[in-house]
């Protein structure tokens, strides 16, 4: 791969120079790198300005978090083309290097590197007699819950046979196997290997017996209703999509897109993931 787009955090890379680094180590490899242009004064010196077609661009590398990633995730599902991220967050499961290991991105140019395909869950609302599908696929998950926390959520879930499940909850989170590390989990949800295609459902705060997670096939088209008084907030990766009214329905179900994540094979998912919690704890 030689055509690589750059996008940074500026509120984490705040005088680019992580950016700035990595930027040489790509072009001195032999790639051309690419930015936005409200970061090309910052990086003028080592990337070019992308047009408004991002044609030639081949790999997104973001500088930043697991946020960032999610964030770049739209743009990359929208040219299929993967990702990698450069980690300044805290624990940045997604993000593959860490800023002492810039010079593996060398490895790209070279073509040494795996590419992963991670699913993608849409959502469907019914509304007015019609379907409003959300626009924005979720790599992590998609959350029906009060907007403001307060008050008990009443959901039933129902799978595609029609068994339902009751939950009155703060709310209720269905995850892809990527996001089963990251909010699903806080929430006592199970870490789900990601090359296992699932969606698994798990109630925040439960106020019932019934309070485990249900890990359900990824060919599941999962019904969510609205079986209170007051009107659910759904989110598509942690950005407002819309509100499910008291009787209304949702859809979750796996989407057609795949996320396409480029490794360079460093570790594997358990490893990674146990070593960046173990060095989170220790801070």
């Amino acid at each position: 791969m030689k055509n690589i787009l750059i996008i940074p955090n500026i509120t984490k890379d705040t005088e680019l120079s992580v950016s700035r680094a990595v930027a040489r180590v790509l072009k001195d490899a032999g790639a051309f790198v690419f930015v936005e242009k409200k970061y090309s004064e910052g990086l003028s010196e080592v990337a070019e300005v992308i047009d408004s077609a991002g044609g030639r661009i081949e790999l997104i590398v973001v500088i930043g978090g697991d946020g960032s990633v999610i964030d770049a995730s739209v743009l990359a599902i929208k040219l299929d083309i993967p990702v990698i991220g450069v980690n300044l967050g805290n624990i940045g499961y997604l993000a593959e290097i860490e800023t002492g290991e810039l010079e593996l991105l060398k490895r790209i140019t070279e073509d040494d590197f795996r590419i992963e395909e991670k699913m993608l869950l849409t959502v469907e609302l019914e509304e007015n007699g019609g379907t409003l599908v959300s626009e924005r696929l979720a790599l992590n998950d998609v959350i029906i819950s009060h907007e403001s926390y307060v008050g008990l959520a009443e959901l039933y879930l129902t799978d595609s046979h029609g068994a339902t499940v009751k939950y009155r909850a703060d709310g209720l989170i269905l995850s892809t196997p990527v996001g089963s590390t990251a909010y699903s989990l806080s929430a006592g949800g199970p870490i789900v290997s990601h090359d296992i295609d699932s969606i698994t459902a798990t109630p925040i705060c439960p106020h019932s017996f019934f309070n485990r997670s249900v890990i359900f096939n990824s060919t599941e088209r999962l019904c969510l209703s609205n079986n209170g008084k007051e009107p659910l907030n759904i989110t598509v990766d942690g950005r407002h999509f819309a509100a499910l009214e008291a009787g209304m329905r949702c859809y979750v179900s796996t989407a057609t897109k795949k996320f396409k994540m480029l490794t360079l094979g460093k570790n594997n998912m358990f490893s990674t993931l146990f070593g960046k919690m173990k060095r989170f704890e220790n801070i």
